[in-house]
């Protein structure tokens, strides 16, 4: 089984990024979760068949890309112009024509990436999902330092990763992975799901002396959750 992030470019020239999946399976199948397109195919599909695979059924997949990256916030097209959401607000990517490089950064709501003649989308899609990335192991790492501190609770390791269906994660044996793409929300959103997670190194459940201690040091939980179970996600 394979898994990579790859693109290919449609008949109008537009180039389209995507996570292909290949494994033991009977037939091809699109899926569209927060804002990204996967692709499922059986392990003997060409790349001929899986280009016009996605472009017979490209209307379906504009549609729920779309839809998903509302709700996510996260970029889909990468282009110049997209409007993206970190820390709970809106972002453009803009590309910015410069003969020296320089980091990606937020600046007056735009997210500015340096670019040449020559850039290709690939790069782009680099240079953004860097960026988020980033920004997410800091925000999250801050919010961690300065939260171990105030409940007493410290995990073994922290790990800031990409989880397919939920914010967060505690190990039995004390390891907490918290999902990189709740950098789109807000600082109290990460707060929250930091909270969470810690506390579960108290109680691995939910029961109510789990939610009594969520809420001990994070008392607007239930509206923050709410917002991001809104979105499709889980804890």
């Amino acid at each position: 089984m394979a898994k990579y992030s790859t693109c290919i470019t449609l008949k109008d020239g537009r180039e389209l990024p995507f996570i292909l999946d290949r494994g033991r399976r009977s037939r091809a199948v699109l899926a569209v979760n927060e804002g990204r397109l996967t692709v499922r195919v059986p392990e003997g599909f060409g790349v001929d068949k899986i280009k016009r695979f996605i472009e017979d059924n490209l209307e379906w997949v504009e549609k729920n890309l779309s839809l998903s990256a509302k709700q996510s916030g996260l970029p889909v097209t990468f282009e110049d112009g997209e409007e993206i959401r970190l820390l709970g607000e809106p972002l453009v990517i803009t590309a910015v024509k410069s003969d020296r490089y320089f980091k990606p950064k937020n600046e007056d709501g735009k997210l500015m990436v340096a670019v040449c003649d020559d850039s290709s989308h690939e790069y782009m899609i680099r240079q953004v999902q860097t960026y988020i990335v980033m920004l997410a192991n800091s925000e999250i790492t801050e919010s961690m330092k300065r939260l171990t501190k105030l409940t007493g609770l410290y995990p073994k390791k922290i790990t800031v990763k990409d989880l397919s269906a939920s914010w967060g994660r505690c190990s039995s044996n004390g390891n907490i992975s918290i999902n990189y793409k709740v950098v789109t929300y807000s600082k109290a959103h990460i707060d929250y799901v930091c909270v969470h997670e810690l506390c579960h190194l108290r109680h691995m459940d939910h029961s109510a002396d789990f939610w009594a201690l969520v809420e001990k040091y994070c008392p607007d939980w239930r509206r923050l959750r709410g917002s991001m179970r809104a979105d499709g996600s889980e804890e």
